[in-house]
Order: C-alpha cells, then sequence, then structure tokens
C-alpha cells in the first residue's frame, strides 16, 4: 500500500522543463488557456535585489532567439550585481 502512494507521488510530480536552466525558467501555458505565453523568463535574488524578466518568443523572433536573449540579460545582470552569500543555520 505504501509502495503504491510513493510510486502514485512520484509520476504525478511536476517534471521540469527540459529548455529551463539555472535561473531562466520556460513558461509555456496550457493550450486551453484564454492567454498564450511562451517565453523564458530569467530570476534571481542577490542581496535585497530580485530580478526578473520575461523574454517572450514572439517579440524576439522565435524560441532559440528569446533563450539566446535570455541568456545575455542573465550575464550581464550577474556581472552588475554582488556575488550570492551563503549563510548557514543557526
Amino acid at each position: 500500500m505504501i509502495a503504491e502512494i510513493v510510486q502514485l507521488a512520484f509520476v504525478m510530480r511536476r517534471r521540469p522543463n527540459p529548455d529551463s536552466e539555472a535561473n531562466i525558467r520556460r513558461i509555456d501555458t496550457k493550450a486551453r488557456a484564454k492567454k498564450q505565453t511562451h517565453g523564458f523568463q530569467v530570476h534571481f535574488l542577490r542581496g535585497d535585489k530580485i530580478v526578473t524578466k520575461m523574454f517572450s518568443d514572439t517579440v524576439y523572433g522565435g524560441k532559440l532567439k528569446a533563450k539566446r536573449a535570455a541568456r545575455k540579460f542573465k550575464r550581464t545582470a550577474l556581472r552588475r550585481l554582488p556575488r550570492r552569500k551563503f549563510v548557514g543555520f543557526k
């Protein structure tokens, strides 16, 4: 019984989008949604700054160009912001 529940939970878990990568999330709304959104969202937190920006497939001329623009934005934004600080548990 417990093994069946664990197996069901494993099957129902959301699978990560293979187009996503570190700090870049692929957004694809369901086909039945009223408004369709397709693109990449860059997101990260550095200190007290939250950075997030959406790169739409339509605006950037396709999935590949939107991903390239998202990667370029991520590189330049990370250079300008302070490095991550790792704080342990107290």
